[in-house]
């Protein structure tokens, strides 16, 4: 789907609007990250990538909150 924007998928709506935030603010960070470093750049490998949506999908329940609450208010 290129240039249609930003599109994540989850198993609930809670992850997905997760994703997509921090999508959209990691590729900021990326594109830094390459600026600064020169194109180089170390990626998560499989096993740090699993570790990591493990530690965010447990940690789902706060920003959510947060993000309904602004979303209401």
């Amino acid at each position: 789907m290129r240039r249609h924007g930003n599109v994540v998928v989850g198993i609930s709506v809670e992850q997905v609007v997760f994703r997509a935030i921090y999508t959209e603010i990691n590729a900021k960070l990326q594109a830094e990250a390459l600026r600064l470093g020169e194109g180089q750049v170390n990626f998560l490998n499989t096993e740090e990538a699993a570790k990591a949506a493990a530690t965010n999908n447990a940690a789902l329940g706060r920003p959510w909150e947060l993000w309904k609450r602004q979303a209401l208010a």
